[in-house]
């Protein structure tokens, strides 16, 4: 089976898993109520940081934040935010995706407001009535990390370039072109972003030219145990929380770069000291964007970033692309940065800094 046909094989046995639980599920209307003021609805899949969050009956959660389309719900006693979202949401590893969409600003909920996990539902106050959401016959969707990448090729230079036109397009302050041409970038906050990445970069390399390139050689040249190298330390730490948004373009980035650092096997230690520098820093940005960076540091990506990485793993180019698009429909420019972030930091780690492509 060629590259191409394994790829679409695989990647459509997912979305058939997918689609025959929507089908299962009826996803047109909520489950019927109960009792007096409840109002059921049916989960479509469960992320894999989810189930992590949510390991059992008795779980207690609090209203984070409430959106148009997502209901953030903090999981008392730990760091972990649970996303409540419709079926668009089955990308992102810490949602629970509902069978069909939601306006959830119509549910009700205060900020604050209790939940629980009981009887396999997440039960929801609401101000008016509960919101019951079913997870006993949602998808338990399989972690999938991201593969090796060893060199680059025909398709990472494809995905370089498409995502410098989107970029240009949607105006977004980081741009792929702009981390190697300083003169594409076209405001003052993606020139900070600009510095800020390569200095990521120039740090991530000098850690992989360091003797055994683990944490261990950083504490032989004198640094404490359980902290990262100073010059990541810093660069980490200048990106966390810079830029506007619930995920600012650093931490997206920053996500990005730490897919980057697993799939390259030089440096075996260097996933672990971007982790400590990470959690040392992880208050200087929003709880939402925490979550999502806490959630990179323990393997958990959004599919479409796999995607992404299997195809580059495997050097098809069409399929590269293809995945690369749907990354960059995430958010606004959300989904750019982390697509920033992974292929600057495959281009820092696994290839030569090369310019000239772009």
């Amino acid at each position: 089976m060629t590259c191409s046909r394994r790829w679409l094989a695989d990647r459509g046995a997912r979305e058939r898993s997918i689609l025959s639980a929507t089908g299962r599920m009826g996803a047109a209307r909520p489950l019927p109520a109960t009792h007096l003021g409840e109002t059921r609805f049916q989960a479509l899949s469960i992320g894999p940081a989810a189930q992590l969050a949510l390991p059992a009956d008795g779980t207690a959660l609090r209203v984070h934040s409430v959106f148009p389309s997502t209901v953030n719900l903090e999981v008392e006693g730990s760091e972990w935010l649970v996303a409540l979202s419709g079926p668009m949401g089955a990308v992102y590893p810490h949602a629970v995706a509902l069978a069909r969409p939601e306006d959830f600003g119509n549910w009700g909920l205060a900020v604050g407001s209790r939940a629980c996990l009981l009887g396999g539902s997440l039960c929801l106050q609401g101000q008016a009535h509960n919101m019951v959401v079913d997870l006993r016959q949602a998808l338990r969707l399989p972690l999938r990390t991201v593969p090796s990448i060893v060199r680059l090729g025909g398709a990472h230079h494809a995905c370089a370039m498409r995502l410098a036109e989107i970029q240009a397009n949607a105006g977004c302050d980081l741009r792929m072109d702009g981390l190697w041409r300083p003169g594409r970038v076209t405001t003052a906050l993606g020139a900070g972003l600009g510095r800020a990445a390569l200095a990521l970069g120039a740090a991530a390399q000098a850690f992989g030219r360091s003797p055994g390139g683990d944490l261990a050689a950083g504490r032989r040249a004198g640094h404490d145990e359980g902290e990262a190298p100073p010059a990541l330390g810093r660069s980490v730490a200048a990106l966390l929380g810079l830029g506007a948004g619930l995920t600012p373009s650093g931490d997206d980035f920053l996500c990005g770069f730490l897919a980057a650092a697993r799939t390259c096997g030089r440096s075996r230690g260097l996933p672990n000291a971007l982790k400590d520098a990470v959690e040392k820093n992880i208050r200087r940005t929003s709880q939402i964007s925490a979550s999502m960076v806490r959630c990179a540091i323990r393997n958990f990506w959004p599919m479409p970033l796999v995607d992404l990485a299997e195809a580059l793993a495997g050097e098809c180019e069409n399929e590269a692309v293809k995945a690369l698009k749907e990354l960059c429909g995430l958010g606004h420019c959300s989904g750019s940065d982390i697509a920033t972030g992974f292929l600057f930091g495959l281009e820092t780690l696994v290839g030569p800094l090369v310019s000239s492509h772009l």
